[in-house]
Parts: structure tokens; C-alpha cells; sequence
């Protein structure tokens, strides 16, 4: 009976491993619909271009649906910061995506706002458009890179791990022997950590097929004024007379710090002092000598 039940696992993880080769090369129809239950993939969502493949294809993915990751970049100038900002978080919401990050600094003569959103692939071209009308465009920038043959790939490889589970738990409630029931769970928690790690990517790329990453950076800028007011005229009055009482508090400051350095050097000034009589008083000493 050990032999036999021996027997039959390695027969599964053969055909297993056949059935994943398969898979890899061939994928089923309609995956995503049955086999397995990891957030089902939402079909449809893909890109804005060209969704389908070529029924020409030579690698065995004709007809298969493609799937893109796209990344757009944009940088802007306008003259509303704060308006067009809130324009960028409506335009996202409402085309349902969000803000992933949003940044403001700068200063109050010129401020900078950057922003990471994830758009709905489908709706990405409309959320560009509507977001290049608030302000000067000064960089647009779109790219999309590939991944249906990773996707594909995945999805198989899921598909034949959840099998494989299935098989190795039929064979754990045969199992008659403790050293059958542990060699049968030590496999099926292999099984069971690929299949969760193969999960968890393939979620992360569909994440990343589903919503593409727009990045926008928006500059403000000021436009000139095109009437003439009596602004700078504001509290002329009152601006002069602070101006006065600051000139004046400054010179009074450097007076009395003029004052301070006197004192401080007085000593070093009476000890030249002391030093240049002496020096005249020999001086007409010696003169003295050379006219007698």
C-alpha cells in the first residue's frame, strides 16, 4: 500500500508538471473564470488602444487579450494652482481612479504641486485630455510596456498549482502511515507557498494592467496685471514714518556702539599714549646731546 501510494503522487506531480508546460505554451479558454478564486481578474479593463491580439500570431496567444501597462507623464504650467489642483483630483475621482500621492511646496511667489494617479486603463486617454486644458503643456509623455505573456503565464501557472493542491489533498486522506502524512504535507506546503507567492504577483500585475500611472507636476505662474491701481500707494504715509524711525533707532544703535568700542579701547589707547611721550622725550634727549 506505501508503495502504491507512492506511486500515485509521483504520477500526479508528472502530469503536473506536464499540464503546466502545457498551460505555459496554450493557455484555456475563458481563464479567469473558473479553476480559481483570487480576485477574478476584471476582463475588458485593459487598455485604450488596441485591446486584441492578431489571429495570425505564431507563439500561441492569437486571440488571446493583450495586456498593457501604461505610464503617461505630464508637467504644466498655470496661473490657479489651488483651482486647477482640485480640477485634478475631480477629473481622477470622477473617472474612477485616485490620488495616490499629492505634493505641494514652494514659496509664495511660486509654488509646486506633483501628483501620482492611478486611472482606469480604459478611461486613460480622457482623464490626459481633460487634464492638459489646465494649464501650458510643457511635457506629455506616454508609454506602455507589454506583459500578456507574464500574465498569461501566471494565471497558468496558478491554475496548475491549485490542481496539484487538490490532487495532494486526495492523497493525505489515503494516506495510512505518520511518514506518508508528513512526506504528502511537506509537498503540499511547497504547493501551497509557490502558489502563494505566484498569487500575490500576479495581483500586483493586474493592478498595474488595470490602472495606469499618470504622474503630473503643475507650476504656477502669475499673469501680469492689465489695469492700472493705486496699490503701491497704500499707507505711503504710515510706510515713510516707519521707514524714518528705523533709520533713526539705526543710527542711534551705531552711535552707541561707537561709544562701547571707545571704552573698550581706551586702555590700549593711554598705554600708546604713555609709549609715544617716552619715545618723543628720548627723542629730544638725544637731539639734545648732538647739539652740545
Amino acid at each position: 500500500m506505501k508503495k502504491r501510494l507512492w506511486f500515485v503522487l509521483l504520477l500526479v506531480l508528472l502530469l503536473a508538471g506536464c499540464g503546466a508546460a502545457k498551460n505555459t505554451v496554450m493557455p484555456e479558454q475563458g481563464m479567469g473564470e473558473g479553476g480559481y478564486d483570487y480576485d477574478t481578474p476584471q476582463s475588458g479593463v485593459v487598455s485604450p488602444a488596441e485591446p486584441i491580439y492578431d489571429e495570425n500570431r505564431s507563439d500561441g496567444l492569437a486571440g488571446t487579450e493583450q495586456r498593457l501597462i501604461y505610464t503617461a507623464g505630464l508637467d504644466l504650467e498655470t496661473e490657479d494652482l489651488e483651482q486647477a489642483t482640485a480640477e485634478v483630483t475631480r477629473i481622477t475621482r470622477q473617472a474612477g481612479g485616485f490620488v495616490a500621492s499629492s505634493y505641494l511646496y514652494g514659496t509664495e511667489k511660486r509654488r509646486t504641486a506633483e501628483f501620482k494617479l492611478r486611472i482606469p486603463a480604459a478611461r486613460l486617454n480622457e482623464v490626459l485630455a481633460e487634464i492638459r486644458l489646465l494649464g501650458n503643456v510643457k511635457r506629455d509623455t506616454l508609454d506602455s510596456d507589454d506583459v500578456t505573456l507574464q500574465y498569461v503565464d501566471l494565471e497558468a501557472r496558478i491554475r496548475n498549482l491549485q490542481r496539484q493542491e487538490e490532487r495532494l489533498l486526495e492523497i493525505l486522506a489515503q494516506a495510512e502511515t505518520v511518514e506518508d502524512i508528513l512526506r504528502v504535507e511537506q509537498e503540499l506546503s511547497r504547493v501551497r507557498g509557490d502558489l502563494e507567492a505566484h498569487t500575490a504577483e500576479f495581483r500586483y500585475l493586474r493592478d498595474r494592467v488595470d490602472f495606469a500611472t499618470v504622474s503630473v507636476s503643475m507650476a504656477e505662474t502669475y499673469a501680469a496685471s492689465t489695469t492700472v491701481s493705486a496699490g503701491g500707494l497704500k499707507g505711503v504715509w504710515q510706510r515713510g514714518i516707519n521707514g524714518l524711525i528705523l533709520s533713526v533707532n539705526s543710527l542711534l544703535t551705531g552711535l552707541g556702539e561707537f561709544v562701547v568700542f571707545i571704552f573698550r579701547a581706551l586702555p590700549y589707547l593711554l598705554l600708546l599714549f604713555l609709549i609715544a611721550i617716552i619715545v618723543c622725550l628720548l627723542k629730544r634727549k638725544l637731539i639734545s646731546r648732538k647739539d652740545s
